[in-house]
């Protein structure tokens, strides 16, 4: 009956201690961040997007402007004249007297404006497209910092994980050296360069913590997240990359070209507002009279067709006309520059992805047979076929493929979602304002 209890005090000892234990790991599941999941919290942190945003409701705003021109205003006006009276033989006139109260209600509805207004209202559409692509456009440069800066801390933390790994091996083999030493078998000029050895990787471990707390210190920045939160890569990396045409075919999608695109519609909208000034324009008023001064006070209401002709300004319009064409012609060379921009980034990442794909094969052989070199090296010296000299360059040998290889890795993803990000292909980013 004892052992049946304490058996059972065993059971549930383990359950717990297991229990508790599956609740940290989760715990730590939750923790771990994703590349999506850091872009997300500095989404939402980022001043930079934030200011974008706010004139996206600005340009909402002139547009709204924009469509009220084309309305009619209604306003009131009363005033009071005081004047000094005319002397008593005058005429009797609304002029004469000394004082003139008026009160009315004025409407005035613009007819014609040479079109000019009409434009106005297009050209402020457009430039309200052109801030909601530019918000978009900030959102892609924000992933961009966000995605280097999150590679940029798992291939410091990679860089020191090997060189810890490293370390132990140094360690076992300081470790036998002692022996070997003790015996007569090994000189101490070669325990001691493990030593030297150990203590170089030591300093480099240094060194790299140092770089990691600053990129650390960004992703706190970046996100408003722990500096210490866990890092999990989910990308995946094809095994062979689309023609490029593919890629280059998504520049049309792309925020910053559209928004050129728009820039240029909205800058010739600009010389037809121009060029509009030259025509007449056509103003209907209309008062009613609450209150006018002497014999008018029965009359309450007047109309009026006002007809405005431009015959000199000194040749202001026809400035703003070439003005006009000049802002135009600017705004088409920056969508060509801009056209130009994104097909040379779109054909330089896909070159370094595909140069980073092409490397990773050779970067695996290379450390495979650096690993199986030094596991020969190993074995042979302790046959003592070689020297503890040809087992610590074998050793170093193995640990630097191992660290571009893992390096290689980190880059070639880097640079494969940059790929898809200039090229539109990424779902987190097509988040509208």
């Amino acid at each position: 009956m004892c052992n049946c209890r304490r058996l059972s005090l065993a059971l549930s000892v383990r359950i717990v201690f297991y229990g508790v234990v599956g609740s940290l790991a989760s715990v730590t599941a939750v923790q771990a961040l994703t590349l999506d999941e850091y872009f997300t919290a500095a989404l939402q942190r980022s001043e930079t997007t934030a200011i974008q945003l706010e004139q996206v409701h600005q340009a909402e705003e002139r547009y709204q402007q924009a469509d009220a021109a084309l309305l009619p205003t209604i306003n009131g006006i009363a005033s009071t004249t005081w004047q000094d009276p005319l002397p008593g033989s005058s005429p009797q006139t609304i002029s004469s007297l000394s004082r003139q109260n008026l009160s009315r209600i004025t409407l005035t509805q613009p007819l014609f404006r040479g079109m000019r207004e009409y434009a106005a209202l297009r050209q402020n559409r457009d430039l309200l497209t052109a801030q909601k692509l530019e918000y978009r456009h900030a959102q892609r440069l924000l992933y961009i910092d966000v995605l280097q800066n999150f590679y940029t801390i798992l291939a410091l933390e990679s860089d020191i994980k090997n060189y810890q790994r490293e370390i132990r091996f140094n360690q076992q083999r300081q470790t036998d050296l002692r022996d070997r030493v003790r015996i007569g078998r090994s000189r101490e000029s070669a325990l001691l360069n493990v030593q030297s050895t150990i203590s170089t990787l030591r300093a480099t471990i240094q060194q790299l913590r140092g770089q990691l707390q600053v990129a650390r210190t960004a992703l706190n920045f970046l996100s408003g997240l722990e500096a210490t939160i866990t890092l999990t890569d989910t990308t995946t990396l094809p095994e062979q990359l689309q023609p490029l045409g593919r890629y280059l075919d998504g520049i049309q999608k792309r925020a910053d070209v559209q928004a050129a695109k728009q820039r240029l519609v909205a800058a010739t909208e600009g010389v037809s507002i121009a060029r509009g000034e030259h025509w007449p324009s056509v103003d209907l008023n209309a008062n009613y009279y609450l209150e006018r001064p002497g014999y008018l006070n029965d009359s309450k209401w007047d109309v009026q067709l006002a007809l405005t002709i431009p015959i000199y300004t000194g040749g202001t319009i026809s400035s703003r006309v070439r003005e006009a064409g000049s802002i135009r012609n600017q705004a088409e060379l920056s969508q060509t520059l801009m056209l130009r921009q994104a097909k040379q980034e779109i054909r330089s990442l896909y070159q370094n992805v595909y140069q980073d794909l092409t490397q990773l094969q050779a970067l695996k052989n290379a450390t495979t047979a650096a690993r199986k070199n030094y596991e020969a090296q190993l074995h042979d010296y302790q046959l003592d076929l070689v020297s503890n000299l040809d087992v610590i360059q074998a050793l170093t040998s193995y640990q630097q493929n191992q660290r571009t290889l893992d390096r290689a890795r980190l880059t070639s993803r880097s640079d494969y979602l940059q790929l898809l990000a200039s090229s539109v292909q990424l779902p987190v980013l097509n988040r509208k304002p």
